[in-house]
């Protein structure tokens, strides 16, 4: 299973039958800050990485933490 697929399995429930697609923002998917930052958490913990404060604030796009997990990998 690729992380694309793990965040799509964890936001599962929050997406009420909106696709999830590498370029979909969670603004518009209607994921706040909080369910980001659990997000984050799950898949640190998940994967071995460690994210900063300020990484965290760039994340817009499913894309944009791809990116940033692929960076720490």
């Amino acid at each position: 299973m690729d992380y694309f697929d793990k965040i799509k399995e964890r936001l599962a429930s929050k997406l009420k039958g909106k696709e999830l697609t590498k370029d979909s923002s969670f603004k518009d998917l209607g994921i706040d800050s909080l369910d980001l930052v659990d997000l984050v958490f799950e898949l640190e913990e998940e994967i071995g990485v460690e994210f900063e404060d300020n990484e965290l604030m760039q994340i817009k796009t499913v894309q944009n933490l791809l990116d940033l997990i692929d960076s720490k990998k």
